[in-house]
């Protein structure tokens, strides 16, 4: 999890059954229930590591560019 200021981003890699790993991404303003989560999708990389990078970029721009 990462938090800045009133906001919160989950961070995720998800296994796939072809053994990629689909990066995901749920923001909030850290007031708002789980519920009110935006699911923002991160792409597919080859490893875990790449997956969970990759996520946690993009939850640092929806930070910065207020994509909630």
């Amino acid at each position: 999890m990462i938090q800045r200021g009133d906001h919160i981003a989950r961070i995720f890699a998800e296994s796939k059954s072809d053994n990629t790993y689909e990066a995901q991404v749920f923001v909030r303003l850290s007031r708002e229930p789980e519920l009110a989560e935006t699911f923002i999708p991160a792409g597919i990389y080859a490893t875990e590591t790449e997956a969970m990078a990759a996520a946690e970029a993009r939850a640092n721009r929806a930070f910065e560019e207020h994509q909630f």
